[in-house]
């Protein structure tokens, strides 16, 4: 017999009130949904963290950072040569200083870390534009003080507002006596609110032009290193070891995942652990799918029987049953994957007003879901695979179903 007769057949003996619409089956339906949608949300959040932490790095940070081990003053342009000759497909690279010091602002304190970047390449070599919050990200508008970006959750601790001045103490080693130190007062003008991505960023971070950093730390023309972009932030990875090994020791090398490898490994791990916990909710589900069709072999003893009265074989009623199940999985399926994205825009929806995400724990304030095609194709796949394994029980028992014994029970 065809395939299509057998579906026919199937959805038939499937489409009543005793089956689907009756007994056990909705309720083995809704835990399917249930179990689909459960594996939908998680997966999408664990693929949103590393995403989201992923382009917080690239944006704030560069994908691939050069850092020089001298603290003497060299010509940057010819390291940067020397790196686009060994790496062509560098798109372009700024210059960076870091400093550490004291915000002072109406009567408050908080420690900070300066980043001094040329403003000239900024925006070619990061993406702060796309993190605004308030203000503007432009460090080259005029100003009678150095322009200042910081980050939000710094702002909000110090109540600073867009235009507002703020004074940064840095203390700075004396050249003749390096254990005696004097006192240097950066004042500086807020141009921008940034959202960067990672909580000890926004609680820390101040973002200036490279020739204010060098002139309030006074360390003349030196730097720190260069921050590189790229085409692509997974060739970064590569292009960053290459450097590395090219470069050698005056230099240190380190790319996007590099300060983050912990996250980031822990998120590879703890993935497919979650994918098979949450996947117990499916195996729950089907065994109630499993008792739906054994029920339904029950009930459709005397159809079974003339069935195979009038010609069907044994491997045609296996298939018959096993489609019911395919059936039942596929509904689950694409009911949980409608309650699953609903549920992630719920969450999306809830984290910007309620907090579920502590920075303080997840190195995140908030993060964008992601549902990714491989992770989908995985739940289908599992999700399908187990259904059918499901249904190999009831299927049989049907097929080993005497037409007599059907007919004579009735």
């Amino acid at each position: 017999m065809n395939r299509s007769t057998l579906a026919w057949i199937s959805w038939k003996l499937l489409n009543s009130k005793k089956t689907m619409f009756g007994g056990s089956a909705p309720l083995a339906l809704f835990g399917l949904i249930l179990g689909v949608a459960s594996l939908v949300v998680s997966m999408a959040v664990m693929s949103g963290f590393e995403s989201t932490l992923q382009q917080a790095m690239t944006d704030v940070s560069g994908h691939v950072q050069v850092v020089k081990r001298s603290r003497f003053p060299d010509d940057w342009r010819e390291l940067e040569e020397r790196i686009k000759k060994l790496e062509p497909k560098m798109i372009t690279s700024t210059r960076f200083a870091f400093v550490e010091g004291i915000m002072a602002h109406n009567g408050q304190i908080s420690g900070v870390l300066l980043e001094g970047l040329d403003k000239d390449r900024l925006n070619e070599t990061l993406r702060l534009g796309s993190r605004v919050k308030e203000g503007s990200a432009d460090l080259s508008a005029p100003s009678e003080q150095p322009l200042a970006l910081i980050g939000s959750g710094l702002a909000k601790k110090m109540g600073l507002a867009i235009g507002d001045t703020f004074r940064v103490v840095l203390p700075i080693a004396d050249a003749s006596d390096p254990s005696n130190f004097k006192r240097k007062v950066g004042v500086f003008k807020l141009q921008g609110v940034l959202e960067l991505g990672k909580y000890e960023w926004n609680e820390r971070f101040i973002i200036i032009d490279l020739t204010a950093a060098q002139e309030v730390a006074a360390i003349g023309d030196r730097y720190t290193g260069l921050m590189l972009r790229f085409h692509d932030a997974q060739y970064a990875r590569e292009a960053g070891y290459r450097l590395s090994q090219s470069l050698g020791s005056p230099y240190w090398v380190r790319d996007w995942r590099d300060s983050n490898e912990n996250l980031f490994d822990a998120v590879a791990v703890e993935r497919p652990a979650i994918f098979f916990v949450v996947s117990v909710i499916i195996f729950v589900a089907a065994f109630n799918i499993s008792s739906t069709l054994f029920v339904n072999v029950v009930q459709r003893f005397k159809d079974i029987a003339i069935l195979k009265t009038v010609g069907l074989s044994r491997k045609d009623v296996i298939k018959i049953f096993t489609i019911q199940g395919l059936i039942l999985g596929g509904v689950g399926l694409a009911g949980g994957f409608i309650l699953g994205l609903i549920l992630c825009g719920l969450f999306n929806w809830a984290q910007g007003r309620l907090g579920l995400i502590s920075g303080a724990v997840y190195r995140v304030d908030s993060i964008q879901v992601n549902v990714r095609l491989m992770d989908s194709l995985a739940i289908c796949a599992a999700t399908m695979l187990i259904c059918f394994l499901a249904t190999l029980a009831p299927a049989r028992r049907g097929a080993d179903l005497n037409p007599m014994e059907g007919l004579r029970n009735e």
